[in-house]
């Protein structure tokens, strides 16, 4: 006996260690094998981090896994996973490695798997990846080196997608549990599938028609391999509480068709199995809610699905003496009768028809009626509906609770629509018949995640197909209240036909409005106490509203603003100003002008100003541009007045971008008294004038610009307590200035070093002159201001000031004219003599003529 155990023992042990040794004997040429048939055989990036082979575990069969694996996809799908797989397990029968010939895979196992399938508008699908056939003899071997003889697989914790744009299709199934048990090898077997999803969405036109919905499954398959048709036994599928049942078949005859004959049903299930696949009714507290009444739903879909077909469908839903009722609130929803068909008879999309004929409910006794029938939704649309009565909102809320959320108020419609989109598209509006109106009185909207409360006590739309009125419209938004009454027009065009613009026309009043509130995402408890920054404000794209606003006050930034008046339009993504009246920082602004978000990332603001009586202190305290390119303001108290041209990109904060600032305009300072600025009180210290330490000035008018960043001025003159100056220069964002000024100071103001630098330079000039000119009252200082406003570098230059430059160069002008009348008159007086010398010669020439002609003639008379 003790020899049979240890026999045993030893035989145990060797197969122990054979157990273990085997993946390892096979590991290389296993994973030689597996890298080949992927490197061969697919159109795309498959990557793994770990290749495990085990026996044990898996035993009689061997175990292949493939950690961390990815399928990655190239050229139109190169930013697209195809599959992110944790672990995948492959069971192979441990006879076909041994033989080496032809692996059998017996098992396929995916654990936490997140996969993607997609199919673009022109058809083709990322899982499309392998190599088109090749008469190579390698890839026809690496075919067959593994084959399926597949007995069970398993999903476990997987997340699955499939995204067709070509149908417009999207399905979703998140924390997907799926399992199947079958003889694969077979031509005709039996497969039991076991599945549970967490949260099933599937979307069909844009619309969900199921949304977050748990599923479980027991479907058991009829397999016929060789005919590739697939027909379903007996079976149970659950939507939450609805629970269906299916019969027929699905078969893949080809790769391009998928033929079906399938019927399900619910027929007579309680209406509140239905209600639980809706999610705002399927809650914490759905277990509680009482409703009554019948469900009933059956459908049948025939046909073949491909590229260009779909099955022939026909869908059928009623709810009969419904009833719905929360046991701790006081109304129901009583009297729900629906009947609604949704059918296609012949595979063409649009031939599909909605038709719901009816339908009733009573918010507790308010009744509220309608219809709905829809054609030709691909080609043409043809829309016909009707609603009629009176909803109670806060009734709404005691039949169906909301949680975290306040409605109430009453709003009632008795509206009808019929006609086709063609008929708009033609601007046929007569064919189009749309007409009814809508009321809504004492609306209040407020609840934890709605950024502000909505309160409109009364509103008044009437339609029609060409527009809608709006009347007596009161709301109060936040903080802000408005009042308004007009038109939109063209709507029928904007809703139906893609980029058509939508035109308003309406008149807006308001006591007051936040705009910072308007526009400032909701503060949290994590941020309310820091100051929220304003955000951009995105202008709609294809509307032009114009709007005639005013407001008794308005609140925007840090700016209290009063009597706002003026004309806005909103177009082309652009809100335009027009003449928009201001009365803010102490004065008024017109402002005539646009803020484009044309591109949002990059705003633009383009604006005329014309401020009247601005006070100085409060333009500081307001304007971040003033603060940064006009920081004397700070120091200033006073009026001022300008005409500005401005133009500049905002940041994400609506802030202007300095760099990017243009600007010009015209200043007039009415009148400003300048105290405690550095740069002036350093230049007073400088000249030993205390005086200029405090400066006042009056009706001063000069020219700006800003460019690049910079507040450049251009030259002008004031008096000042008896100083003339003149000042011209620059100074920028970065506080750097550089400015120069031409001063005419009285000498009894300066100080004595500021005296001797004076007189030092009279000395040189009356050395330069030739001159002995005393230094008059006045003296001539050219100042620097540079560096920068907090640590100003003032640079003097002394020289005589008008007096006493006048009187120097009086005195040379007069020893210059001296000379020169001495030496005119010199040379005049010699002139003279010789004249004279001249004249008289001539003279007693002419009389000693005269003389001798008289006695001639006396001679021949005698």
């Amino acid at each position: 006996m003790k020899k049979v155990f240890i026999t045993i023992a030893i035989v145990f042990a060797v197969l122990l260690v054979t157990a273990a040794a085997v993946p390892y004997l096979f590991k290389d040429q296993l994973v030689a094998k597996v890298k080949s048939v992927i490197n061969e055989q697919v159109n795309a990036k498959v990557d793994f981090k770990e290749f495990d082979l085990t026996l044990i575990r898996s035993f009689p069969k061997m175990g292949i896994r493939l950690n961390d694996l990815s399928v990655v996809g190239i050229d139109s799908f190169a930013n697209d996973t195809l599959a992110n797989i944790k672990q995948l397990q492959l069971d192979l029968d441990l006879m076909s490695v041994i033989k080496g010939e032809t692996y059998e895979i017996n098992a396929v196992s995916l654990q936490e798997p997140t996969i993607l399938a997609k199919v673009l508008k022109s058809g083709k699908a990322n899982w499309d990846i392998m190599k088109p056939d090749s008469t190579a003899r390698p890839s026809d071997t690496a075919i067959t080196t593994f084959k399926a003889a597949l007995e069970k697989y398993a999903i476990e914790k997987g997340k699955i997608t499939y995204d067709d744009a070509s149908l417009n299709f999207f399905l979703q199934a998140e924390n997907l549990n799926h399992s199947g048990k079958g003889n694969f090898t077979q031509d005709i077997f039996t497969l039991n599938t076991l599945s549970d999803i967490s949260k099933l969405t599937v979307k069909y036109g844009g619309i969900p028609y199921l949304n977050g919905v748990e599923l479980d499954a027991e479907l058991p398959l009829e397999m016929d391999m060789k005919q590739m048709k697939f027909t379903f036994g007996e079976n149970k599928i659950k939507l939450n509480e609805l629970v269906l049942s299916a019969m027929g078949y699905l078969a893949m005859p080809n790769q391009t068709d998928m033929v079906m004959d399938l019927k399900f049903d619910a027929q007579q299930s309680d209406l509140k199995n239905f209600l639980s696949l809706i999610p705002a009714i399927y809650t914490a507290n759905f277990k509680d809610m009482q409703a009554t009444g019948k469900f009933g739903i059956d459908g049948v879909v025939k046909g073949t699905y491909n590229e260009k077909t779909i099955p022939t469908f026909n869908l059928n839903l009623a709810i009969v003496d419904g009833k719905i009722q929360y046991p701790s609130l006081p109304s129901a929803l009583n009297n729900i009768q629906v009947k609604a068909n949704i059918s296609n008879p012949d595979g063409i999309l649009d031939h599909t028809v909605v038709n719901i004929p009816a339908f009733h409910l009573e918010f507790g006794k308010a009744p509220l009626d309608g219809r709905l029938l829809v054609k030709n939704p691909i080609t043409d649309p043809f829309v016909d509906m009707a609603l009629k009565g009176n909803l109670d909102l806060k009734q709404l809320t005691t039949i169906f609770p909301l949680q975290d959320m306040n409605i109430s108020g009453v709003l009632m419609a008795d509206v009808q629509a019929a006609g086709r989109k063609s008929w708009i598209d033609k601007g046929a509006y007569q064919d189009f018949k749309a007409s009814g109106q809508m009321q809504a009185s004492n609306f209040v909207y407020a609840g934890k995640n709605v950024p502000m409360p909505v309160s409109v006590p009364a509103a008044k739309m009437i339609f029609s197909p060409k527009n809608i009125t709006l009347s007596n419209l009161v709301a109060k938004l936040g903080k802000s209240d408005f009042a308004a009454n007009g038109s939109i027009n063209n709507y029928l065009n904007y809703v139906f036909k893609k980029n058509q613009l939508l035109e308003g026309n309406f008149n807006i009043s308001s006591n007051y409005i936040d705009v910072n509130e308007l526009m400032v995402p909701k503060i949290t408890e994590a941020t309310k106490k820091e100051e929220e920054p304003l955000t951009v404000f995105e202008v709609p794209a294809n509307i032009n509203f114009n709007m005639a606003l005013k407001a008794n006050q308005l609140k925007y930034d840090k700016y209290d603003i009063k009597n706002a008046k003026g004309a806005l339009q909103v177009k082309d993504r652009t809100v335009y100003f027009k003449n928009l009246g201001l009365a803010m920082v102490g004065g008024t602004i017109n402002m005539n002008g646009s803020y484009a978000t044309i591109n949002p990332k990059k705003p633009k603001v383009d604006v005329d100003f014309g401020m009247d009586k601005i006070d100085i202190q409060q333009a500081f305290n307001a304007f971040n541009t003033v603060k940064l390119l006009a920081p004397i303001a700070q120091f200033t108290k006073g009026t001022f007045s300008t005409n500005l041209k401005f133009n500049a990109d905002l940041d994400e904060h609506m802030m202007p971008v300095y760099s990017s600032i243009n600007a010009e305009g015209l200043a007039n300072i009415i009148q400003a008294i300048v105290d405690g600025f550095e740069p002036v009180t350093k230049l007073a210290n400088a000249l030993g004038a205390t005086e200029l330490k405090k400066l006042e000035v009056n009706d001063l008018k000069t020219k700006f610009r800003i460019d690049n960043g910079r507040l450049i001025v251009a030259p002008f003159n004031i008096k000042v307590k008896g100083v003339s100056m003149n000042v011209q220069g620059s100074n920028g964002i970065d506080q750097s200035m550089d400015y120069a000024l031409v001063l005419n100071v009285p000498r009894a103001m300066l100080g004595n070093k500021a005296n001797d630098a004076a007189n030092t330079a009279m000395a040189a000039l009356n050395s330069k002159l030739g001159t002995n000119v005393s230094m008059g009252e006045t003296i001539k200082i050219n100042a620097d201001l540079l560096g920068t406003f907090l640590k100003p570098n003032i640079k003097l230059k002394y020289a005589a000031g008008e007096e006493t430059a006048g009187n120097a160069t009086k005195a040379v002008v007069n020893q210059v004219v001296a000379e020169k009348k001495a030496k005119l008159e010199a040379k005049a007086k010699e002139q003279v003599d010789t004249l004279k010398k001249k004249a008289v010669d001539k003279v007693t020439t002419e009389i000693g003529n005269k003389l001798k002609g008289l006695f001639n003639k006396k001679k021949k008379d005698t």
